[in-house]
């Protein structure tokens, strides 16, 4: 009788520990790393794009200066869909009017919220890597900022959140740590990250893409500069006067090839992004710490990037 007490305790005690053990969880350095290189990116973009920012306004300046007739419509702010919408000159989100450091600004702003929401996804995976009853509370609150992040980033884009695009970032929020576990006990914590890949996918596109949008602002407000002077040089007929149209072009040049440098490297970083979070995955079924070395490559070159750009009122 004793035996069978014996037995019976020791198979409740293994049922016990297989409800709360599950494959060896990814090793914690992996996880701070790669939350850490999402602090550094939020970082890094940000400080860059305030450096794009203050260029533009500078450079949006000397032109209003020099414009003989400038029509202050263009210059007043639109109150249009909401009271909490403002555009600027119109309420035309696509108007070509839109000034290039306004374009940066929104980019910047929505940049900061989609790092965040990354960085707030990489504090997840550190708590639930080690879930306990202690840390369910804590992880629900966690899923459920996620989830409006995502939804709120996503209807920005104009983008419905579903889960063939976004993957488990279409349904993340509170409840969901409960099929979480679930599946992290049945198929092992790879296979949760597996579900968000396609999400970390669609995002890093959307950082992309905000990158793209301000390189064809910044291209197109060289345009709107660098056609008078071609004309002034062509028509210029002192060769002091010319000489320093041609030095005031090369600056332009070479000003306006630095900021689509720095629009570059964040277009690589959020390129990179993806790989990244692939790599956790197979840290986990080796083992081994994840290296990041793409990541943070990309970051330390936006990092060089935005600090070729001149400080505003220099030349």
């Amino acid at each position: 009788m004793r035996s069978l007490r014996t037995s019976a305790l020791l198979g409740l005690l293994l049922l016990l520990s297989a409800c709360v053990s599950t494959s060896p969880p990814i090793p914690p350095n992996s996880l701070g790393d790669f939350r850490d290189t999402l602090v550094q990116l939020n970082a890094k973009s940000t400080e860059a794009l305030t450096a794009e920012h203050e260029w533009s306004y500078r450079n949006y300046k000397r032109w209003v200066k020099g414009e003989e007739a400038v029509n202050p419509n263009s210059l007043a702010l639109q109150f249009c869909d909401s009271d909490f919408d403002a555009y600027w000159g119109s309420c035309d989100v696509e108007s070509e009017g839109t000034p290039v450091f306004m374009v940066i600004a929104d980019s910047r702003r929505d940049l900061g919220r989609l790092n965040q929401m990354l960085v707030d996804y990489a504090n997840f995976l550190l708590l639930f890597n080690s879930a306990n009853e202690d840390t369910r509370a804590s992880l629900e609150d966690a899923a459920g900022r996620i989830g409006q992040s995502a939804q709120s980033i996503a209807a920005g884009a104009g983008l419905t959140l579903n889960e063939a695009r976004f993957g488990a970032f279409a349904k993340i929020g509170v409840g969901i740590v409960e099929q979480l576990l679930a599946k992290k006990q049945r198929d092992g914590m790879v296979a949760v990250l597996a579900d968000f890949q396609p999400g970390i996918q669609a995002f890093a596109d959307l950082g992309a893409q905000a990158m793209q949008i301000s390189a064809a602002g910044i291209q197109t407000e060289y345009q709107t500069e660098v056609q008078p002077l071609k004309r002034a040089i062509v028509q210029e007929q002192d060769n002091t006067s010319r000489l320093k149209l041609v030095e005031e072009l090369i600056a332009l040049n070479e000003q306006t090839a630095r900021q689509l440098d720095v629009l570059q490297s964040l277009t690589a970083a959020y390129g990179s992004l993806p790989g990244a979070h692939a790599e956790l995955m197979s840290a986990l079924q080796s083992g081994y710490r994840a290296s990041l070395n793409e990541l943070v490559a990309s970051i330390e070159a936006v990092g060089s990037a935005y600090q070729t750009l001149h400080a505003p009122g220099s030349n």
